[in-house]
Order: structure tokens, then C-alpha cells, then sequence
């Protein structure tokens, strides 16, 4: 059996990357990717405000401004 350390941002991406990895074709081998998740954990979801919507005013142009 091995041992490995990763500290919390490498810990993430393997989160991260086992959670966006496909599941194998193979049926006897989709358990193992269950596995992983109980042994990594889902990853930690962020949230970010997004950016502020700007209204630009393109008549000037013969764009008509959308409804």
C-alpha cells in the first residue's frame, strides 16, 4: 500500500479532475471511480461574484437595442 501527501490546492484539482473524469466502459471497473470520491471528497465548491452587465447604447450604429 502506498501513502501520499497533498496539500489543500493539490487536494482540490485531484478532487477536481476525478470528479470531471469520465466513467470507464468497462462495468466491472465504474466502482472505482466511486471509490476515489469517498476517498478524496466532492470538491469544494467557490463562489465568485460574476462581472457587472454594461448596457451599451448602439443606435448610433442601426443596432436596435434588444426587448
Amino acid at each position: 500500500m502506498h501513502t501520499f501527501t497533498f496539500d489543500d490546492e493539490e487536494l482540490q484539482c485531484l478532487r477536481v479532475c476525478v470528479k470531471n473524469s469520465p466513467a470507464p466502459y468497462n462495468i466491472s471497473k465504474k466502482e472505482i471511480l466511486k471509490r476515489l470520491v469517498e476517498k478524496v471528497g466532492e470538491p469544494i465548491k467557490e463562489h465568485h461574484e460574476g462581472i457587472t452587465l454594461v448596457e451599451y447604447d448602439l443606435t448610433p450604429y442601426g443596432i436596435e437595442p434588444l426587448t
